[in-house]
């Protein structure tokens, strides 16, 4: 099948939601946070420095969460709105909407201002271990060295952020494949997501 323009400015803005919401999830693989030695006894200004950084990187996981979750949602009611009219596209679109069903579910959860507020250890580890970033019966951080955000992060704790990366990029190749929306690709030029990745290298305590 030869690829055809869209007839539809939607698949435009869907494919704009798509771009940054891959771009958000590149970024959050490129967060990590090196944690204190637990060998060394930490002086009073070590723990003050380990709880800020800890709480910037929370809190800058959180905030690319919950944009990258903002615009999945946005992808999601723009797909629904192109079921009609690209029939084409249905057989995608139903796969990108079962995908991310469970976000439509956890997107007043991730608005909750509380759930923002990582001042206190135990709010701290509950967003670790909702995410997966420490086992669910870990007490702290023992033997950990790192604090890494991989492919088996849980978005809003409840799907893998490799899993929504595969299907973000699996949508964008289909629509790619039949409208053609980036004619810079077949001539080795790549593709410039719709957001930048934010510059930031792994931090370290101590």
């Amino acid at each position: 099948m030869s690829p055809t323009s869209p007839e539809h400015p939607s698949v435009y803005l869907l494919c704009d939601h798509l771009d940054a919401a891959l771009a958000m999830g590149e970024d959050l693989l490129a967060e990590r946070l090196a944690l204190l030695d637990a060998v060394e006894v930490p002086t009073r200004s070590h723990l003050l420095r380990h709880s800020r950084a800890l709480h910037e990187f929370l809190a800058h996981v959180y905030a690319l969460e919950l944009a990258m979750t903002a615009r999945l949602l946005e992808a999601r009611k723009r797909a629904v709105e192109l079921k009609r009219r690209e029939g084409r596209l249905r057989p995608f679109i139903a796969l990108y909407v079962a995908g991310t069903a469970p976000l439509v579910d956890a997107a007043l959860e991730l608005g909750d201002a509380a759930a923002r507020d990582f001042e206190t250890g135990d709010t701290a580890s509950a967003f670790l271990r909702a995410r997966g970033l420490i086992a669910a019966d870990a007490a702290g951080f023992e033997r950990l060295a790192e604090l890494v955000v991989s492919e088996d992060y849980l978005v809003a704790s409840r799907i893998r952020l490799g899993t929504l990366l595969d299907l973000i990029a699996g949508f964008l190749d289909a629509l790619d494949g039949l409208f053609e929306l980036y004619p810079e690709e077949a001539a080795g030029a790549p593709r410039i997501p719709a957001q930048a990745p934010l510059p930031r290298g792994p931090q370290r305590l101590g």
